[in-house]
Formats: C-alpha cells, sequence, structure tokens
C-alpha cells in the first residue's frame, strides 16, 4: 500500500481514497523524474525507519497512589508522605515504594512520568486519556492517545494491532476509555 506523508508528518493511507491535493501531489513526483514503479519500489526497499519498540500505558483508574509507589517523599510531614518506605531502584537515585521490588528491578528499560497535570480538578480518565476536559460538547470528539499514536504509527506489521485497549468498562462514564472520537471506528482500539 502507498503511504505518503503529508505536511502534518502523518500517515495518509491511499486505499481509503485520494483527494484532489494529493492525487496532483502524487502526479507532480513524476514531473520530478520519479515513476510509479520507482516510488512502489523505494517504498519496498524500507526507506522508512522502523523501530522494534512499542508503548505500553499502565493506566491504573483508583490505583494506588503515586506518594506510595513512584513519587515518595521520605523526608515529608507526616501527614503528606505515604506510608511505605522507600526502595532503591536499578536507576541510581530513582526510589520506588517497598511493595514495588520487581518493578524497582526494571527502571532502566521505563520512564517514569510525574508531570502529568489536569486542566481542572477532576480524576476522570478522560481528562487523562485525551488531554482534554470533560465537558459535554467535546465530550465525543476527542480521541484517546491510543487511537491517536495508532492513526499517526499505523500497524508495525500484518499481524499486531495498532493499540489495543484493554480498559475496563465502568457504570460511571467519565472513567470509561474514551473512543477514537473524530478519527472514527478504525482506530478504535482492539478489545482483548
Amino acid at each position: 500500500m502507498l503511504t505518503v506523508l503529508n505536511s502534518s508528518a502523518q500517515r495518509t493511507r491511499f486505499c481509503d481514497g485520494l483527494s484532489r491535493r494529493s492525487f496532483l501531489q502524487i502526479g507532480s513526483m513524476a514531473l520530478g523524474g520519479l515513476t510509479l514503479p520507482e516510488l512502489l519500489r523505494a517504498e519496498q526497499t524500507g526507506t522508512t525507519k522502523t523501530s522494534n519498540k512499542s508503548v505500553i500505558v499502565v493506566y491504573l483508574s483508583g490505583g494506588i497512589a503515586h506518594q506510595d509507589t513512584v513519587d515518595l517523599k521520605p523526608d515529608a510531614p507526616n501527614e503528606i508522605r505515604g506510608e511505605f518506605k522507600p526502595i532503591d531502584s536499578k536507576v541510581p537515585g530513582i526510589q520506588l515504594g517497598e511493595l514495588l521490588p520487581k518493578l524497582a528491578n526494571c527502571t532502566d528499560r521505563m520512564a517514569i512520568i510525574r508531570s502529568v497535570v489536569g486542566q481542572v480538578d477532576e480524576h476522570s480518565s478522560f481528562q487523562s486519556l485525551t488531554g482534554r476536559t470533560m465537558s459535554v460538547a467535546q465530550r465525543e470528539g476527542w480521541p484517546n492517545f491510543g487511537s491517536a499514536i495508532a492513526n499517526m504509527m499505523g500497524p508495525k506489521d500484518a499481524i499486531t494491532p495498532a493499540f489495543v485497549d484493554l480498559f475496563p468498562t465502568m457504570q460511571h462514564r467519565p472513567y470509561n476509555s474514551p473512543a477514537p472520537g473524530m478519527l472514527g471506528p478504525s482506530f478504535r482500539g482492539v478489545r482483548a
């Protein structure tokens, strides 16, 4: 399948349909001396870079607190710090809660993000997974970031889905995983 990056560096697949602008852009390549067979051959030779890396996001809705796991404050007053003791991790200077010794052993292969801040004081998963507030007017249009990454990066191969959504379905709708929104159902996470 022919894939071309558009001006905003997003993948555009041309089996789904071709806009007039895209048609003219591809047609102009022929004027520059690049024929369609050469273009397809160049794509087949693997001129695009691929990565063996994947992103696994563990979102604990109602999960354990950051001050007990990855953001311990052992020198803070009792009313601020968590009840668990810090343990050293595999990375010098990073400590985790004492209940996470296996996680502490693999900190050299992960990124701990301690700076997620919401726009409003709420803890719904919608804000965490879309970066948007929970206003009713916007709720249906914004995609889960897994859907957004699936749209930008596509699947790694024909077998592996671009986005697997293991988010549980909750009765309180704001805690559910946001849908693919404006990206459409083809970017919905595969439910496992």
